[in-house]
């Protein structure tokens, strides 16, 4: 079993690493290239489409095909879609191309890192469906939500390093992270047999049971993803920062946010398990409170304190959505359920950027208070939640 989860623990923390490996590069990166900020937006956000769309195909041809071989396949797609996006950068920087055939050859390559991604991410929480039960499965997806958390600590930090030595080189370290990850994955992921002979029906996200907790899941990713990309622009008016001193503040607030997520599964994996609602509740409410210190504060050393508040309640919330999701539906359609989750967390990319930065043009505090309130109505929604034995009483 140990061998299970640290292979499925090192497959969800590359893919993360992966994709966090982008964010920081592409400010300089699109400036260099002589584009607009918004063509940034519409690359990432048009990018992430192929995430939405795609997980939860991949989710269900996992169930029919195996784990291990849809998690081989991603990571082989990674390093191959990196690699292009890489050189499409380059033709660019060396004005090989330029204009509209370069900003549609760039939202193109970033679509299939985008394609290829949740194929790991999906497969590998429908294999820890799989082998785990009941209130373990909430520890299992602890371990999933603990290698997001260790992507989003370590991604811009390595994408920093590499960086110095030139703007395309985080790139192709995640090239070669991705085919390192494949080598990982074929020698340590054991094989296991399809858990469905033929395709089983499609997870429908609407059904009783489960559309509260993909919900919670999209106003916990909304919070993640919005304090990521108007967090930077709020600390900078609210102090006067610098572009330097802003960067390093935004850098130092997620990485205290990544280590207090990581501080909330490690206890849940060890200590006594929550049930899957606790832990959606209890991180609604942390997260509300991050926000609202982020909104009444003016002090550098209490929006730290916001950041770990922040990231207290997404450690709890992630595993919680994700194990009440997986524990709605059965053993056969894990996979159908963990590609749904992954749609979400697309889905949430794809919105949040242009929401939050429209709102934030309006007023710099509605960013905030969206999240508050998506975040709020939910909390009543789940407590009215009843029965569900699987989620509740396993």
């Amino acid at each position: 079993m140990f061998r299970i989860k640290a292979s499925i623990f090192f497959s969800v923390f590359a893919a993360m690493l992966g994709l966090m490996l982008i964010a920081p590069i592409m400010p300089p990166l699109i400036r260099e290239l002589g584009l607009s900020e918004s063509h940034s937006g519409w690359i990432i956000s048009l990018g992430s489409v192929t995430m939405a769309v795609m997980a939860p195909v991949w989710g269900r041809l996992s169930d029919t095909r195996g784990r291990k071989a849809v998690i081989l396949t991603g990571f082989v797609g990674m390093g191959i879609s990196c690699l292009l996006f890489a050189l499409a950068l380059y033709a660019g920087l060396h004005d090989w191309i330029s204009g509209g055939p370069l900003v549609a050859l760039l939202i193109a390559t970033r679509g299939m890192i985008g394609l290829f991604i949740p194929a790991v991410l999906s497969s590998a929480q429908a294999y820890m469906g799989d082998v785990t039960e009941g209130r373990e499965r909430t520890a299992g997806m602890a371990v999933i939500s603990a290698a997001n958390g260790m992507g989003l600590v370590f991604g811009p930090a390595i994408a920093g390093v590499f960086a110095g030595i030139g703007l395309l080189w985080p790139l192709y370290f995640g090239t070669a992270l991705s085919f390192a990850a494949f080598a990982v994955a074929l020698l340590f992921i054991p094989p296991a047999k399809p858990v469905a002979r033929e395709r089983p029906a499609k997870v429908n996200p609407f059904r009783p049971g489960l559309r509260v907790y993909l919900l919670a899941g999209f106003a916990t990713m909304t919070g993640v993803i919005g304090i990521q990309v108007v967090g930077g622009f709020y600390f900078q008016d609210m102090l006067h920062l610098t572009g330097q001193g802003t960067a390093r503040m935004v850098s130092v607030g997620l990485m205290l946010s990544g280590f207090a997520m990581l501080a909330v599964q490690a206890v849940q994996m060890k200590g006594p398990k929550l049930q899957p609602k606790t832990m959606m509740l209890a991180g609604a409410l942390f997260v509300v409170l991050g926000l609202l210190v982020f909104l009444y504060s003016d002090s550098q050393a209490f929006y730290y304190f916001a950041f770990i508040l922040f990231g207290v309640g997404a450690g709890l919330s992630m595993p919680g959505f994700m194990s009440a999701a997986s524990l709605a539906v059965s053993k056969e359609q894990q996979g159908g359920v963990a590609g749904l989750v992954a749609s979400v967390q697309g889905i949430a990319a794809i919105v949040t950027p242009i929401v939050a930065t429209t709102l934030y043009q309006s007023h710099m505090s509605l960013p905030f208070w969206f999240i508050i309130a998506l975040t709020a109505a939910v909390a009543p929604v789940l407590l009215s939640v009843r029965g569900k034995a699987a989620v509740e009483s396993n």
